[in-house]
């Protein structure tokens, strides 16, 4: 059997023939969900569709994709309408996707959405809890794939903006299975190495390239480092648990080493407007100094010292006079106040003893006198007593008087009683109960 000899684009070619001819894969409906969604400026649209086992690249052009009712993003489910073919420039199979709708969100989008409003309730998203960044770090360590593109961007903008710091690396996984245990591990090792800062990178793919940023495990020990953490990860679009963990978060890994470094031309530049300064200062500081010291030398105390001190010693002669003067005076005085104090003394005690002898007298004269109205007091006392004793009723009723009473009020009229009424007589040694017989009025 010959075989027949064909180049590639006649071969590719071919094949898009039958493609374009076959009416099972023409006007197809295919269910999967949206990965690696791009929207050219162009107005076309490129993604990838895929499930669990398989995924097809796609292109929905400007005219389709101005139709579509909403514009789709990573991980949402969707049903597309689609001619399968392929294109001739790279021979890879695609859909040519005519309609597109929306069936829900794919099951790794909706547990990323799950966990992040897991870690937003917890307080692991909060800025207040995010380190700064040191302003000049002279201490790096870089943490991302070996040998990738991230990592030569990482390390080039480094050694350019920053040259004079200590750059270290930590190879790690950054896709696929234990990818999301080494990044841990990688962390928890340099945060105990004391490093000024981290840089977490890694460059663009699809949401199941960057799945490993996107563990439960990577953000929480993120969140209980140390050493503060840039997250570079994937391009602008792409936002991982990681970059929301992150005390800060750069679009691209070249992003994440520029917001670690000043610029050390900057940094020069402004040290020499210091240094400039600085100098400035110091001279005009020094003139200032020179100015003040020729002044001084200048100065009439300068060229004659004790002109200075003469002035002080009239002063000190002067109140050392005033001081002896003020001390023969406290003597004088000292002397005149004990001679005062002798005299005093002797004249307090005779007029001490004078009164004592005048208290004694006025002491005889209060006993006498109050024994004199003590007498009185008595002898008034008993003429009362006689004359109370002498108006006392009870001693009229000793002469043979009585009182009488009618509940409890006395009587003074015959008119005040009636015949059978009881009465109460009082005489001079106790009572009598009478009842009334009769009345007779004196005429």
């Amino acid at each position: 059997m010959r075989n027949r000899q064909l180049s590639v684009s006649a071969l590719v070619r071919y094949l898009k023939g039958k493609l374009d001819q076959d009416p099972l894969i023409q006007r197809v409906i295919v269910a999967g969900e949206i990965s690696n969604f791009t929207a050219h400026r162009s107005g076309h649209w490129y993604f990838t569709l895929k499930d669990e086992k398989s995924r097809i690249s796609c292109v929905m052009f400007a005219s389709n994709a101005a139709r579509c009712k909403f514009i789709p993003k990573e991980g949402d489910s969707v049903l597309v309408q689609a001619n399968t073919s392929i294109f001739e420039a790279s021979g890879q199979l695609q859909l040519y996707v005519t309609a597109m709708k929306p069936t829900g969100l794919g099951d790794l989008y909706l547990k990323y959405e799950e966990l992040k409003r897991r870690l937003h309730e917890e307080g692991l998203f909060d800025p207040a809890r995010k380190k700064p960044l040191p302003q000049y770090p002279m201490r790096i360590v870089v943490i991302t794939g070996k040998n990738t593109a991230a990592r030569q961007d990482v390390v080039t903008t480094l050694a350019r903006r920053w040259s004079i710091a200590q750059v270290s690396e930590i190879p790690v996984l950054v896709q696929g299975e234990g990818a999301a245990a080494q990044i841990c591990a990688a962390l928890r090792q340099a945060d105990t190495l004391g490093f000024d800062v981290m840089i977490l990178a890694r460059g663009g793919g699809s949401i199941e390239d960057l799945w490993s940023f996107n563990e439960e495990c990577v953000a929480r020990t993120m969140a209980g480092l140390q050493t503060p953490v840039i997250c570079g990860v994937g391009h602008e679009v792409d936002v991982t648990i990681a970059d929301l963990v992150a005390d800060r978060r750069a679009p691209t890994p070249t992003g994440a080493a520029e917001m670690a470094t000043p610029q050390l031309a900057e940094v020069q530049s402004h040290c020499l407007r210091q240094r400039q300064q600085l100098i400035y200062l110091m001279n005009q500081k020094l003139r200032q100094q020179r100015q003040r010291y020729q002044q001084q030398v200048e100065s009439r105390i300068f060229q004659d010292p004790m002109s200075l001190l003469q002035p002080l010693q009239m002063r000190l002669d002067y109140d050392s006079s005033r001081l002896q003067n003020t001390t023969q005076r406290i003597r004088g005085q000292r002397a005149r106040l004990d001679q005062l104090s002798a005299v005093l003394l002797n004249q307090t005690s005779r007029q001490v003893h004078l009164q004592q002898q005048r208290l004694g007298q006025l002491r005889l004269n209060l006993n006498h006198h109050e024994k004199q109205q003590l007498m009185l007091r008595q002898q008034q006392l008993k003429e009362k007593i006689r004359l109370l004793d002498a108006y006392s009723p009870l001693k009229i009723l000793g002469r043979g008087y009585g009182l009488i009473a009618q509940n409890g009020h006395l009587v003074r009229s015959i008119q005040e009683v009636n015949v059978n009424e009881e009465l109460r007589i009082r005489l001079h040694d106790g009572q009598i109960q009478a009842l009334v017989k009769e009345k007779e009025e004196q005429a």
